[in-house]
């Protein structure tokens, strides 16, 4: 048996594009009612509408996910952005300065010790680098230490006279320094450094040499300060790498230990203007006004500077 059911989209507007007419076969038996409930059909433009706001529906909620991720990636970028701009600042705020080594300078406590180290501060700042600052504390006998550590050392020299030639050392003189002197001279410390691979810094005022012998080994620091050489110790590599940034940046390298400046001849104006600020010296004079009036500067010459830096070594 045929039904025809009127299907009717839209009611408020009668039009040929929202009605459609659809007839169903329905097969009914004896004492019972139909399996399936009806099923109608949607106007194919109500159907296309639908389809076409479920897509946008669809594409609305990508577009607003997308969104989200930027934003949130933008979010993290920018927060990790001002985060390292924040510590790139604080760092720039905390300008490494040379007091800030002061910690790391070592003195001995040892009433016993205290003594040998004044006498020959270099010394025993060598034998800290070679033995350690824990078998230095435990010496008994200074003096006979100190001695045996100094033929020792000479034994080392011997076996290396072709690195001494190579760095203008004469063994001859590092010997006198090592035997017959109350204490080392910058020139035997250096050659013992040498023998031993040892990369140091010394530092004196605002002047500098470095011995680079040891390769990629982190270098040691000793410095004069109040008349003796000290060591700095410490177990962080950054604190030295930071000071010997600021040595080089900051201070003058010496020539050599035994000859720290060439003749004049040898330097251009500039060099030697350079060389006085880095040692903190006046590069002008300044003649003061009569009765308060304003003073007088004037460049000082190539030679007045180089005098003054050779009295500055």
């Amino acid at each position: 048996m045929s039904i025809i059911v009127p299907c009717l989209y839209n009611s408020y507007s009668f039009t040929s594009e929202n009605m459609s007419i659809i007839s169903y076969d329905i097969v009914t038996k004896e004492n019972s009612l139909p399996d399936k409930s009806f099923v109608t059909s949607m106007p194919r433009a109500a159907a296309t509408a639908t389809a076409t706001a479920t897509a946008v529906a669809m594409a609305t909620a990508s577009d607003l996910e997308s969104n989200t991720d930027l934003e949130s990636n933008t979010d993290l970028e920018s927060n990790t952005d001002l985060e390292s701009n924040s510590d790139r600042e604080s760092v720039q705020e905390q300008q490494f300065h040379p007091d800030m080594m002061k910690p790391y300078a070592y003195t001995n406590t040892n009433k016993h010790g205290n003594d040998a180290m004044k006498k020959d501060t270099l010394l025993w700042s060598m034998y800290i680098m070679i033995y350690g600052v824990e078998q230095f504390e435990t010496i008994e006998n200074y003096y006979t230490e100190a001695n045996r550590f100094k033929f020792e050392l000479i034994e080392l020299l011997r076996e290396n006279k072709t690195k001494l030639k190579a760095n203008k050392l004469k063994l001859s003189g590092i010997e006198e320094s090592l035997v017959h002197k109350p204490f080392i001279t910058l020139e035997t410390f250096h050659g013992i450094a040498v023998c031993k691979s040892l990369s140091v810094y010394i530092v004196q005022g605002r002047k500098f040499y470095d011995i680079n012998d040891g390769g990629d080994i982190v270098p040691f620091i000793i410095e004069k300060i109040n008349g003796h050489f000290g060591l700095y110790l410490t177990s962080r590599p950054a604190s030295i790498s930071n000071y010997i940034a600021y040595i080089r940046a900051n201070y003058w390298r010496m020539e050599s230990i035994s000859a720290p400046i060439r003749p004049i001849s040898a330097y251009k104006l500039q060099d030697l203007i350079d060389i006085s600020t880095k040692l903190g010296l006046p590069v002008s004079t300044i003649t003061p006004g009569k009765f308060g009036s304003i003073g007088s500067e004037k460049r000082k010459t190539k030679p007045e500077l180089y005098e003054a830096i050779c009295r500055c070594l």
